[in-house]
């Protein structure tokens, strides 16, 4: 299967069939690793996201709080993206999407796909794995995934 190519990805919504990827380089590494037919984008609206934070509140009480999502904070997890992928010699995708992935049939949910993808990490990578060593275990996981059955 191949890898995801950014510029032919098409836009879509995400639902029943199509997941968002979590928002960091794992995330971002198996939308690469799906390929372009089993990916689509959406652009990122910021505008209505909020942040929770904590801090120390009166006698040192710890209290959390929300915030908006400002431009910093974009930019801040652009950033991290963009690293863990150049670490893995994975190409940049295009800012101001957000990735969705086709579901493949033989997961019922969302957090069936990552629990299996983490798991097929764990199983196959070493003790202190390097992204581009993740990278190749979720593109040999998410072809299989998609593998037609015989």
């Amino acid at each position: 299967m191949d890898t995801t190519d950014w510029d032919d990805v098409a836009e879509g919504s995400p639902g029943t069939e199509w997941w968002e990827t979590t928002e960091n380089g794992l995330g971002v590494v198996t939308a690469w690793a799906a390929g372009t037919a089993n990916v689509r984008k959406t652009p990122t609206a910021d505008l209505t996201r909020s942040v929770s934070v904590s801090g120390p509140g009166p006698g040192g009480i710890v209290r959390t709080w929300t915030e908006p999502f400002t431009e910093a904070d974009r930019e801040t997890v652009n950033e991290a993206i963009e690293y863990y992928l150049g670490d893995a010699g994975i190409p940049l995708p295009p800012r101001g999407w957000t990735w969705l992935i086709r579901r493949p049939p033989a997961v019922g949910n969302d957090r069936h796909l990552w629990a299996h993808l983490n798991r097929q990490i764990a199983l196959h990578a070493s003790s202190a794995p390097h992204p581009a060593e993740i990278a190749q275990i979720l593109r040999s996981s998410m072809a299989t995934l998609y593998a037609e059955p015989e």
